[in-house]
């Protein structure tokens, strides 16, 4: 109420300096041509026109001053409205991200409040495009489907992310195209498992082989094993406390090597994040890009660094712990 009262005193003290600034403009006029007419001497007109320059100088100046400092209280207002638009879309990001790292009853709400709160710095379209992408988000994070979460949790983020820039920059060029690469890029990331979840698969693998064991499970020699494959088209290649296995009907490739002073089976097909995403769903693991791999127990077993390719055929737990993978993997490949 202060400031309107504050704008009309300004607003009405501003005409009133005009309409006494043309009143004199008038009567100096109105002067001058009385002295022009009866005065037989310059001075009088001179300094008369002198003082209607002034005076309507200073008219002209006014003006523009008044019309600077209208422009300079718009382009205040238009910063003060800037700020709070992008304070206001910070927050619901923010809230957004929250929800999206731990869904829950809570964190759901305050997405709801802070997509409340940019309703009043939009129109009803940008309302409308950016609940859709709000509720496909809700929808669709803690699907089954790694992947297809990854995907539309990108996609949404970046339709979402270009809607605030058009509108706080007015950029029409940016566009929430299919982010096919970047979504195989962030699927490929590093997904390693924790310490703990190492210590849980190894006590997993060696209950599973001493059952094994114990069930007199028949333990296939190393050399008969490594003929098996290569019947099936597999050539096994030998190197310093390592080999891989691989065939030129699969774009797999089998491993068994040290990795951070464990022994580890690795799967590869170069960069398909799908397939290594599958073999860590069904086989835990680490995964990265198109590569899954998983420690091996064998060290538990007496396969010492340097000896694996030595060990093998002698040592038959190790043997079928080994041989338990390759078969497994070749399962899922087939």
């Amino acid at each position: 109420m202060n400031r309107l009262l504050n704008a009309r005193s300004d607003r009405y003290a501003g005409w009133t300096v005009y309409v006494v600034s043309i009143a004199l403009t008038l009567v100096a006029c109105a002067v001058a041509v009385v002295l022009r007419l009866f005065s037989t001497t310059d001075l009088p007109f001179q300094t008369f026109a002198a003082l209607i320059g002034v005076i309507i100088t200073a008219i002209i100046t006014g003006v523009l001053l008044k019309g600077q400092s209208r422009a300079e209280r718009r382009q205040k207002e238009q910063a003060e409205i800037f700020k709070e638009k992008l304070a206001t879309y910070n927050r619901f990001l923010d809230a957004l991200r929250r929800y999206v790292t731990e869904p829950n009853a809570r964190t759901k709400k305050e997405v709801i409040f802070h997509s409340m709160a940019i309703r009043m710095h939009s129109g009803a379209d940008v309302i409308d495009a950016l609940d859709d992408h709000i509720i496909r988000l809700i929808k669709e994070t803690g699907g089954k489907d790694a992947n297809e979460e990854v995907a539309a949790l990108v996609e949404s983020l970046n339709a979402i992310a270009c809607i605030f820039a058009r509108e706080l920059y007015g950029d029409t060029s940016v566009s929430a195209n299919s982010l096919k690469e970047f979504v195989v890029a962030i699927n490929g990331a590093l997904d390693e498992t924790s310490e703990e979840e190492k210590l849980s698969d190894a006590a997993s693998d060696e209950k599973e082989d001493k059952e094994a064991a114990s069930r007199g499970v028949a333990v296939t020699g190393w050399q008969e094993k490594l003929d098996s494959l290569q019947k099936q088209g597999w050539r096994y290649m030998p190197a310093d406390d390592a080999f891989s296995l691989q065939s030129d009907a699969s774009p797999v490739v089998i491993s068994v090597y040290r990795k951070n002073g464990k022994y580890v089976v690795q799967a590869a097909k170069g960069d398909d994040s799908e397939f290594s995403q599958r073999l860590k769903n069904e086989f835990k693991g680490s995964r990265r890009y198109g590569t899954w791999w998983r420690e091996l127990p064998i060290g538990s077993y007496g396969v010492n660094q340097g000896q694996l390719l030595t060990t093998l055929p002698s040592n038959d737990r190790a043997r079928a712990s080994v041989i338990k993978w390759i078969d497994k993997l070749l399962n899922t490949i087939n």
